[in-house]
């Protein structure tokens, strides 16, 4: 039986951390110098609120896999809090000098065509934040090694663009775009080549999201409805209407010995 909430802002505590953890944070090269400042920049508040859920529901001391880690501020800010965190990414070597310096764990794996260097049932709990719209091959191999890796009983926290919100349904009525936190197909298939991964391929909405969770296996125990817009009356209609928030997240579990 799952649960709703929303979730607007991060603690005190999570923001102090990740703000402490983005000073230590810089890319190799200077070619990802201006994306990485104003990627922290427009996202420490969201994995603020992303640290708070991982607290909430992982025990501290637990092993994570964060997959999709860089810029490394959340898989920092975890190993800060007491978590044995395993990095993933597509090409941690454009942080290779961070990783060195901080000593976090962090391995290379392209998780759209490769299967995860983990023995099974390795995780207490799977961190899978704004990637699954970033995939472009096949979501159903990259979750079943997923499934694969965590423990039983273990945790998959996964957020991802709401399709359905209420920017993303101005965006389809008024200005004739299927996104809701996208805008442009060329540059989100463009930064391919500048940020050496895929933009956002698709964004989905809350409905197929738990439909392909559930037939993955995973029970969904919590939807959380997030994010905030800058603009009062529509941060007014989503505190009313939680179905139209930008961003949710889905906390699902791997139910005890693999049985839905």
């Amino acid at each position: 039986m799952k649960s709703k909430r929303q979730a607007f802002s991060p603690s005190k505590h999570s923001m102090r951390i990740i703000e402490a953890c983005a000073k230590d944070l810089s890319p190799d090269g200077r070619s990802l110098s201006e994306w990485h400042k104003s990627y922290i920049s427009n996202q420490k508040i969201r994995i603020a609120l992303d640290l708070d859920i991982v607290e909430e529901k992982v025990s501290v001391g637990g092993r994570v896999l964060e997959c999709g880690s860089i810029p490394l501020l959340l898989t920092m800010a975890l190993s800060k809090c007491g978590y044995h965190v395993t990095g993933c990414d597509i090409a941690p070597g454009r942080y290779a000098s961070t990783i060195q310096s901080t000593g976090l764990h962090v391995i290379q794996c392209d998780i759209e065509t490769e299967k995860l260097p983990f023995e099974d049932n390795a995780f207490d709990a799977v961190v899978f934040n704004e990637l699954l719209e970033h995939l472009r091959i096949n979501p159903i191999f990259t979750l079943s090694e997923v499934w694969r890796v965590m423990k039983p009983t273990g945790t998959l926290i996964l957020t991802t663009p709401n399709l359905k919100s209420m920017g993303g349904m101005i965006n389809y009525l008024f200005r004739n775009r299927g996104f809701s936190s996208s805008g442009n197909l060329y540059e989100e298939y463009q930064k391919l080549e500048t940020l050496g991964h895929m933009g956002h391929v698709r964004e989905y909405t809350r409905t197929e999201i738990i439909e392909f969770l559930h037939n993955m296996g995973f029970v969904i125990k919590e939807v959380i409805c997030r994010g905030r817009y800058h603009v009062k009356p529509a941060q007014i209609i989503i505190r009313l209407i939680p179905a139209l928030s930008p961003f949710i997240t889905y906390i699902a579990a791997k139910p005890p010995n693999e049985e839905v």
